[in-house]
């Protein structure tokens, strides 16, 4: 996987996403699906045209069962203890919607299409990004913390074209969004390379983005401290949380044997069905 077409990926992702911001902040709301294809139709167009093809694509369910464990867990798991830790504390009064019942139906129905926007987005940072980088030799936690950053800015165009995105000043939101999604990077990240595929990073978004929006539904929260609280990475709580889980995900251990060796500059990881990996660096 060439290094130039990365940046190309990233030139062309941020391109789409700043034309669908400024849709949005013009009044379109067709503006917010270009914004979210746009890592997908940027990594459809580097592989088509940049050479690249298939390499990397990691559509295979590979992998130990405990990392996929941890992309099905987490993000009901850290909302729980967030949420929880409120309510403990008096910073989260619950509504008459506020049930385990209510939430969790009101995530289902939204999962299908969280899922197809998550791996809108997953496809292009995780399934082009992370291997073209690891390709190239970016060691696994440079990697996921430029992916954390370029993802961040990502988001930008669509943030402010969204009134209303966070009820938090700017001054704390932006640290702590980026502090967020950097956590996530790791953790994302890592689920990409220790199980050779895209689907756990996909899986963990959608139900991180499903579960975000059923705690939107009217009525489950009487009052909650949205900046301590929120059941979503931007929050004190929840960066907390990712930040932990990234540390201890960023110190298992890496096997002897996983991507080909500490020494190889191409892994194998990113040889899945569709290409055997090179015995040799090339």
């Amino acid at each position: 996987m060439r290094f130039a077409n990365g940046w190309r990926f990233v030139g062309i992702a941020y391109g789409l996403a700043i034309t669908g911001g400024g849709a949005l902040v013009a009044g379109y709301a067709a503006g917010g699906l270009i914004f979210i294809l746009s890592p997908l139709i940027a990594a459809v167009i580097v592989r088509a045209l940049g050479g690249d093809g298939l390499r990397g694509l990691g559509v295979g369910i590979h992998g130990p069962i405990g990392w996929n464990l941890l992309a099905i867990l987490l993000f009901p798991a850290a909302m729980a203890i967030a949420v929880g830790t409120g309510i403990a504390t008096g910073g989260v009064e619950l509504g008459p919607k506020g049930t385990a019942e209510v939430i969790a139906w009101a995530a289902l129905g939204n999962l299908l299409p969280r899922m197809i926007f998550a791996a809108c987005e997953e496809f292009g940072w995780r399934g082009y990004l992370t291997p073209a980088l690891a390709a190239n030799g970016v060691p696994r936690m440079t990697n996921h913390l430029i992916v954390g950053l370029i993802w961040a800015a990502w988001h930008v165009p669509y943030i402010l074209g969204t009134p209303g995105y966070s009820q938090v000043s700017g001054w704390l939101f932006a640290p702590l969004f980026l502090i967020g999604v950097l956590a996530m990077a790791v953790i994302l990240g890592e689920t990409r390379l220790r199980t050779r595929s895209v689907w756990p990073a996909v899986v963990a978004h959608g139900i991180a983005n499903a579960l975000a929006y059923a705690f939107l539904v009217d009525g489950v929260f009487e009052r909650i401290n949205t900046l301590l609280y929120a059941p979503r990475p931007d929050s004190m709580a929840m960066a907390i949380i990712l930040v932990v889980v990234a540390i201890a995900v960023a110190r298992v251990p890496v096997p002897e044997d996983d991507e080909g060796g500490p020494g190889l500059a191409i892994p194998w990881a990113f040889y899945d069905d569709f290409e055997e990996p090179p015995t040799t660096p090339r």
